[in-house]
Formats: structure tokens, C-alpha cells, sequence
């Protein structure tokens, strides 16, 4: 376990005599040894009483301070994280010249560890590698570092590390550590420019020879110009800070596994590229002149914003590689690009879908409609009303309200007027908070008829106060995660174990879009326009957090809709547009 790689230092390197300054040195001797004896016989409690005594009454010195050391060691031990993290800083701060400075920060990297606080972990033990006083200390943080490293963080992490070093000796390593994570991840390009990276600005250091070797090995070993590959475009990193990062990569560790996954089913492996858009319009030109020059390159996966997927479609607008957004949701996205396909249904169509399943499914066939002027509210309200009236349906009353407005009385009366008349009511929302009035003025005026809604209704607050009419509530949503499913439940254990996260909604994401495309593919070696035809062909693919399904508009027509009933959400149907 990479839990156990920084082990406890043997207790041998360490002096067992304490001088105290102003105390008798053969008493504190004493209580040392006697915290000592605790804490050989794992009597962790009691050491760690001993050793804070002896902190809190004694004067200590450089010298003298392995007393600290100790108290952390004991606090660790008794999963006391937050106080021995307190006490091996106080340590750090108060004697930056002690000789046990190495093995503090040690042992404040085997708390990260312990606290599964990966990140935290490598970011200490690169900071050892450039103080530490012996090359144990140097050795024993690199082995601890990259085992860690490779185990528990992802490229995006790794190379956040590294781009914030400039440590003499850490930045090469960390340079390799990078060049190895990409390589795990088959971007046998990038790889190699980490390792280039150590040859030209690090030649004398330790990592040179290794760099080298490893960057021999892919020239000699590099794969068959046409072995397919497929590129990922994420915002890994935004300078405008408008990027929900933790977001950005899930959806990259879901697109990974699922390649991953294949390439172990397969014989015909498929490479994975993966390129930061930053969310920049000149940065995803870069990539574009990039990719267009790999002929093997067979489909892109991403962006996720609509923002940046329009800035695509019109970068790559003279190629006819097909590419799928897992998350973009604006309507007029598939009309920029005839090999844009939208995994994520638009509000346009969640409009229709909702209107659908209400006149078909529910057989309701008179509604009203509640909306919101603000935001997208007006987008799906507009999109219900024309396909429900299409369908045959009545729209008896339509009101809109102002979401920044405390009162929607006025609107919700001339609703309750028509209830006689009406089999519903369709309220979509664009903000969550405006719930608690909209439902109370409901109840006020007894208000008794089936809500339906978007997925805003997932994150709303209150509507449980309102039983009588919460338990009314149907909604549809892109997203709907069946945590006690088997087959849910196996899926994650698998994920898990390899990326040591939780195949949570945005894992899912990218998972879906990804293994959409890997299963409907039959042979990656063929033609672009022969993938763009088999990602058309009206093939349904069921995913974890929704079903995928592409005809000649290449937006995804399926929808999860949900029930809000005694307190939980159930997933009544995967529900698919007719036409």
C-alpha cells in the first residue's frame, strides 16, 4: 500500500538524550525515555502525553527538539492528523536550522498520505528533495514521491506540481514523474516532451539518464503512423479562473478510462491525445493546426462549454473529423458543423422531450406554464408550448414572473383560476431559489395538480416542506445515478481501484460520451466519414448516467426523468424524443 512507502525513520538515527536548559537534564532524560518505551510498545496515548509535557515545560534548542518529531509520530499514530500536522509546523517554524527538519517533513508527508491527501503528500516530499540534508532523505523523497505520484494523481495534478517548481533538483524529477504519467496514460507525445524538456535544461542532473533512455525507447518503439487515435480538448487550466477544474477532470478520468478499458479488450489499441483548450480562441487554433496534421487522428472528445465548442466547430470547420461534446447544451451548436455530435441534450429538446412524455406517457393533455423571464427558463418554456400544442395538447395559460420578485401571487392566481380546466403544470426554472414561494403561494390558493420541470428541481431547497404538492413533482434531467445498481456498483469499483476517485455525475460525463463512441465504432481504421455514418445510425447506447442516441441531427434524444416521492428521487424512465 502506498500508505506504508514512508515508513516510520529507524529510531537508531535519532540521539535518545534530551538537555534542557533550564531543567534538571537527567529528569527530562528520564521522561523522554519513558515516552520512548511508550512508543515502542505502540502505547501512542501515553507517549504523546509525555512528549507534549516535556514541550510545553521545557526550553528547547536545535538540538534538543526531536521531542517534536516524536509528538507528531505519536499523534499520527493515533490518526490525530489535524494536532500532529499543528505540531511538526510549529516545529518547522520555530527551528527551520534542526537537524531533524528532514524528518519532520517526512513524517508531515506520511500524515498527508495517511489522510488521503495525495496532493498535499508529493507537494511536501518535492519540497524535501530540494533541502535535504542527505541523500537517504533525497532517495527515500523520490521513491516515496513518484510511487505516490503515479498511484494517486492524475496527469492534471502532476503537471500542476511541476509548473509550480523551480527547485534545481525537484523540477527535473517532477519533469520525469510528468513524462511517466503521460505515458501511463498512452500520450506518448507530450511524454516525450516532458523528457526532451530534462535533457535540453536539466543535462546534470540525476534524472538525465533516465529521461533519455525512456525518450529512446518511444522513438525506437514509437507506434504505426497509422495506429487511430483520439484526442480530448478540456480546459485543463483557464486564465480567466472561469473553469470548474475539479469538473474538468473527472470528465477527463472518465474519457481515460473508457480508453483505457478498450485498449485492454482489444488487440487494435486506439492512442489517447489529450490537449488544454484553456478556454482561449487562440489556444484551441494551436491544437487544430496541430491535429490536422496527424492523419490517424479519428475523433475528438470535448470541449465541454458551449463557449469554446463554438470556438471549434469554426477552428476545425474545413476537416470532417467527428467531434462530440459530453456537456455542451446550446441549441445551435450541430448547425456550425456537420460532424458535431451533442451527447448532452439541448434546452430546446428537453422542452419537447417533457412535452412528449407528458402528453403521451402521463396523458395529460391540458397544461399551463409557469416560467421564469430570466435566463434559459424562456428557451424551454417556449420549446414545450409549440411541441405540446403540436401534439395535440392545450396550453390554457402561460404566466410568466420576474425570478428576482419575492411575490408571484398575481401569476399563480390566474393559474389557480383555470385549475378546473388544467391536468398540470409546467415550471421550469433558472433559479432554484425561487422554489419555497412559488410552491407556498401554490398552497396558500390549494393548489393540488402535478408539477413537471427541468433538472433546476434537483438543487432546489424547501420543496419538501410542501408534501402535498412535492410529491407531485416529475422533472426531467440529463443526469440520474443509480448508486445501489449492480452494474453501477461494479463499474465503480473498477474505476476506482485504478484512479482511487468516485465514478461520480461529471466521471460519467466523460465516460459515456467516450464509450458511445468506442462501442458504436466498429473499426477505428476506417475513414472519417464512415465513423461520422456509424455515430448517426440511430444506435442506442445505454449509459450510466444517461442513454445516448444519435440520428441525422446528432443530438442526444435521451432524457432521464425523475420522481420526487417521501423524501427521494426515483428514476421513473430513460425517455426517448420521438422524432
Amino acid at each position: 500500500m502506498v500508505r506504508n512507502l514512508i515508513a516510520l525513520s529507524i529510531l537508531i538515527l535519532f540521539p535518545i538524550f534530551l538537555y534542557s536548559q533550564e531543567n534538571d537534564t537527567s529528569k527530562v532524560n528520564n521522561e523522554f525515555k519513558q515516552g520512548l518505551d511508550f512508543y515502542n510498545s505502540s502505547n501512542f496515548k501515553d507517549a504523546h502525553q509525555i512528549f507534549n509535557h516535556i514541550i510545553m515545560q521545557n526550553r528547547l534548542n536545535p538540538k534538543t527538539t526531536i521531542v517534536y518529531i516524536f509528538d507528531g509520530k505519536s499523534l499520527l499514530q493515533l490518526k490525530l492528523f489535524y494536532e500532529a500536522k499543528d505540531i511538526l509546523k510549529q516545529f518547522l517554524k520555530e527551528y527551520p536550522d534542526s537537524k531533524y527538519v528532514d524528518e519532520a517533513k517526512l513524517t508531515l508527508a506520511q500524515i498527508y498520505v495517511e489522510s488521503k491527501d495525495y496532493y498535499s503528500a508529493v507537494m511536501e516530499l518535492t519540497a524535501l528533495i530540494d533541502t535535504a540534508s542527505s541523500t537517504f532523505y533525497n532517495n527515500y523523497a523520490k521513491t516515496s514521491a513518484e510511487k505516490i505520484a503515479l498511484n494517486y494523481l492524475s496527469t492534471i495534478q502532476i503537471k500542476s506540481i511541476a509548473d509550480s517548481s523551480n527547485g534545481i533538483n525537484s523540477k527535473p524529477f517532477l519533469l520525469l514523474l510528468l513524462g511517466k504519467s503521460y505515458l501511463q496514460n498512452d500520450d506518448s507525445a507530450d511524454a516525450s516532451n516532458s523528457f526532451k524538456s530534462i535533457l535540453k535544461d536539466f543535462p546534470n542532473s540525476e534524472e538525465k539518464m533516465e529521461a533519455e533512455s525512456l525518450n529512446k525507447k518511444l522513438i525506437n518503439g514509437q507506434e504505426n503512423i497509422s495506429t487511430p487515435v483520439i484526442a480530448a480538448l478540456l480546459p485543463l487550466s483557464s486564465s480567466s479562473g472561469n473553469v470548474d477544474m475539479r469538473a474538468v477532470s473527472e470528465i477527463l478520468e472518465g474519457i481515460k478510462f473508457a480508453v483505457s478499458t478498450y485498449n485492454k479488450d482489444h488487440d487494435q489499441k486506439l492512442g489517447l491525445i489529450i490537449r488544454d483548450t484553456k478556454r482561449d480562441e487562440s489556444e484551441i487554433q494551436k491544437i487544430k493546426n496541430e491535429l490536422t496534421k496527424i492523419p490517424s487522428l479519428k475523433a475528438i472528445i470535448g470541449p465541454i462549454y458551449s463557449d469554446e465548442v463554438k470556438e471549434t466547430l469554426k477552428a476545425f470547420s474545413n476537416t470532417n473529423i467527428p467531434i462530440i461534446s459530453p456537456t455542451a447544451t446550446d441549441d445551435d451548436l450541430t448547425g456550425l458543423y456537420p460532424s458535431f455530435f451533442q451527447a448532452n441534450p439541448t434546452f430546446q429538446l428537453r422542452g419537447k422531450v417533457m412535452a412528449e412524455y407528458i402528453y403521451y406517457v402521463e396523458n395529460k393533455k391540458r397544461m399551463a406554464v409557469l416560467y421564469a423571464e430570466e435566463g434559459y427558463s424562456p428557451t424551454f418554456a417556449d420549446s414545450f408550448i409549440k411541441e405540446f400544442k403540436l401534439l395535440g395538447g392545450k396550453i390554457i395559460t402561460a404566466q410568466k414572473y420576474n425570478s428576482d420578485s419575492t411575490s408571484f401571487a398575481k401569476q399563480i392566481s390566474k393559474i389557480v383560476a383555470d385549475s378546473s380546466k388544467l391536468d398540470g403544470i409546467y415550471l421550469p426554472l433558472v433559479d432554484n431559489r425561487d422554489v419555497p414561494a412559488i410552491l407556498s403561494q401554490f398552497v396558500l390558493y390549494n393548489f393540488s395538480l402535478p408539477i413537471y420541470g427541468n433538472q433546476d428541481w434537483f438543487l432546489a431547497k424547501g420543496f419538501e416542506t410542501y408534501p402535498e404538492l412535492s410529491n407531485k413533482l416529475t422533472f426531467d434531467s440529463d443526469y440520474f445515478i443509480d448508486y445501489t445498481d449492480s452494474a453501477y456498483q461494479i463499474f465503480n469499483k473498477g474505476f476506482s481501484n485504478q484512479t482511487k476517485m468516485e465514478a461520480d455525475r461529471n466521471v460519467l460525463y466523460g465516460y459515456d460520451a467516450a464509450e458511445y463512441l468506442l462501442t458504436v465504432v466498429k473499426d477505428f481504421n476506417a475513414d472519417r466519414k464512415t465513423l461520422d455514418d456509424e455515430l448517426e445510425a440511430k444506435i442506442k447506447y445505454q449509459g450510466y448516467h444517461n442513454d445516448i442516441y444519435f440520428d441525422k441531427d446528432r443530438v442526444n434524444k435521451f432524457l432521464n426523468i425523475v420522481r420526487y416521492k417521501d423524501g427521494r428521487f426515483e428514476l421513473v424512465d430513460k425517455f426517448k424524443l420521438s422524432k
